[in-house]
C-alpha cells in the first residue's frame, strides 16, 4: 500500500511573502540537516490562487507514525522556542488548513515513470455521487486503458481519499510545460477514438453522470519550498 499525505494551506493574499519566507526557512533547515521527512511543495498556478500543497509519500501508516506530523517536524528542526514562534507566525498567515491521506490506485492510472518530477501538474479533484463509485472508477479505468491505444501524451496517476471525504479522488497529470495541454485529447474524444463512438460515448456519459463535483487546477512545483528525497 502506497499512501500520500497532503497538507493543503490557503494563504491570506497580504501574507504571501511572509508565508513563503517562513516555509523557505524550514525547507532550507530540513535540507541542511538531511531531515528524513521528505516533501514536495506545489502552488496553484492556474485556479484559486494562494493555495499550497505539501505532498509527502509514505509506504505505510507505520512510516507516517514514525516521522510524525508537521508540528513535530517544525519543533524538531527549529527547536522548541523558535519552533513555537514559527508556528504562531505562520498560522497568522493562513485562511485555512486541511490534511488528507490518499491511497494510490494503480489500476486506475497510466504512468510511464512513477518518479517523475514535472514542473507543472494538472490536478482534477472529484467527488463522486453516493453509490456511483463503481461507474466513476470504470470511467477512469477506461481512460487509462485508452491512452496507449491512441498514443496520447496523457499520463494519469489516480489516488483515492482514505482520510477525509471517502468519495473523493485526485487525478494528477504531470506536464513538462503548459503548451503540452494543446496536444492532449479531451476525455470524450480519447474514449471515442479508443473504443468507438457507441462504447466510448456510453463510458463518458456514465462517468460524468457519476460525478457530484469536479474541480481542475494547474499547480507548479516549488523546489525552494520542498525537501525532496534524493
Amino acid at each position: 500500500m502506497s499512501l500520500l499525505d497532503v497538507l493543503h494551506q490557503s494563504v491570506r493574499p497580504d501574507s504571501l511573502e511572509t508565508y513563503e519566507e517562513k516555509i523557505r526557512q524550514l525547507a532550507e533547515r530540513a535540507v541542511s540537516r538531511k531531515e528524513s521527512f521528505h516533501w514536495s511543495t506545489f502552488q496553484t498556478a492556474i485556479g484559486e490562487l494562494g493555495n499550497y500543497y505539501y505532498v509527502a509519500p509514505a509506504e505505510s501508516w507505520a512510516v507516517i507514525k514514525q516521522r510524525g506530523n508537521a508540528q513535530e517536524l517544525v519543533l524538531r528542526l527549529l527547536g522548541e522556542k523558535d519552533g513555537r514562534r514559527w508556528l504562531q507566525e505562520t498560522s497568522a498567515c493562513l485562511l485555512s488548513a486541511t490534511q488528507t491521506i490518499l491511497v494510490d490506485r494503480p489500476e486506475l492510472s497510466y504512468t510511464q515513470d512513477e518518479a517523475i518530477r514535472a514542473p507543472f501538474g494538472v490536478v482534477t479533484a472529484v467527488r463522486v455521487r453516493s453509490g456511483e463509485q463503481e461507474a466513476f472508477e470504470e470511467f477512469v479505468r477506461k481512460i487509462a486503458e485508452g491512452i496507449p491505444k491512441v498514443n496520447d501524451r496523457w499520463r494519469i496517476t489516480t489516488r483515492q481519499t482514505v482520510v477525509g471525504n471517502l468519495r473523493e479522488y485526485r487525478l494528477l497529470s504531470p506536464l513538462e510545460d503548459l503548451a503540452q495541454l494543446d496536444t492532449l485529447l479531451p476525455a470524450d474524444v480519447l474514449l471515442t477514438q479508443a473504443f468507438g463512438q457507441a462504447e466510448g460515448g456510453l463510458l463518458y456519459r456514465a462517468g460524468i453522470a457519476a460525478v457530484e463535483h469536479a474541480e481542475r487546477r494547474i499547480v507548479a512545483l516549488r523546489p525552494d519550498l520542498s525537501n525532496p528525497a534524493s
